[in-house]
């Protein structure tokens, strides 16, 4: 996978639609974004990878749930 290092990701909403591959490639994308990325129904994470968002806390990622 080849990027654009010029490109830089702009912020989004994202509807994981239930999907936790969806949800968690949202969030680690959202870390690159220029502003707030939100993913709704994101509780669908704790199907494959239950401590995900302290794994990226741990990592100095500035997450958080509501």
């Amino acid at each position: 996978v080849e990027g654009q290092p010029e490109g830089r990701l702009k912020p989004a909403v994202v509807t994981s639609q239930g999907d936790h591959r969806i949800a968690m490639s949202a969030a680690v994308l959202g870390l690159l974004a220029d502003g707030e990325t939100r993913i709704e129904d994101a509780d669908c994470i704790a199907t494959s990878f239950p401590r995900f968002v302290g794994t990226l806390r741990a990592l100095g990622a500035r997450i958080e749930e509501e």
